[in-house]
């Protein structure tokens, strides 16, 4: 095992099947009650509203692949109840163990790009008023799809407490030196984590990248 942080340590894994589950936003996902705390088969089907025959095969797979294990069991008439634990709340493995099809889901974004698209469609057709997009150059020369112009006097009316919580931005590039790209970077990555573990009542998909532009 290697540490990435005072809190966070990274298995190292290297079967197969830890790679493909891990590799698949809709597979992996099942792990995540687990990494949590110890929960049983019943209490993580109940949280995806599964079949506990779904769950329980899920949890064997998981198991298999070494990424959980049985921390308690207890003992009671007809079969005991099990409660399980992710071996880590960080796995590392060789890119060559995952299937190509799931590797290039992922190195596209193709998963979370849907997700994200059908989110912002769902938010936009409950409130029709954001159902625009706007197209503009902005003060650097370079065009930029956003819902409003950067250049509004006024905070845009699509932030007011009254509209879904959306923002779907894409420039053509930011004029940058590299001091304040890495600047950026850094804000970004902060501004995530100032956020990211909240833990409230709603589920929001979210995207940020950042990247040098060879065009």
């Amino acid at each position: 095992m290697s540490s990435t942080s005072e809190n966070t340590r990274v298995l190292e894994l290297n079967n197969a099947l830890a790679a493909r589950i891990l590799a698949d936003p809709e597979v992996a996902v099942f792990l995540k009650p687990f990494m949590h705390g110890p929960t049983t088969v019943k209490a993580a089907a109940e949280a995806f509203n599964l079949p506990i025959q779904t769950m329980h095969y899920r949890v064997g797979q998981m198991l298999k692949a070494g990424l959980l294990q049985v921390v308690a069991v207890s003992h009671r008439q007809g079969r005991p109840i099990k409660q399980y634990q992710a071996t880590s709340t960080a796995f590392r493995f060789p890119l060559k163990l995952v299937p190509q099809r799931l590797l290039e889901n992922l190195t596209s974004h193709v998963f979370w790009k849907a997700q994200l698209e059908r989110s912002l469609e769902k938010a936009l057709q409950a409130n029709t008023h954001q159902a625009h997009m706007v197209v503009y150059r902005n003060q650097d020369g370079l065009l930029t799809w956003s819902s409003h112009p950067d250049d509004e006097a006024e905070e845009p009316e699509v932030l007011g407490l009254q509209y879904p919580a959306t923002f779907n931005l894409w420039t053509g590039g930011l004029m940058l030196d590299r001091a304040d790209a890495k600047a950026l970077q850094r804000e970004l990555w902060e501004l995530y984590e100032r956020y990211a573990h909240r833990g409230g009542a709603e589920k929001y998909v979210m995207h940020l990248g950042l990247a040098p532009s060879f065009e």
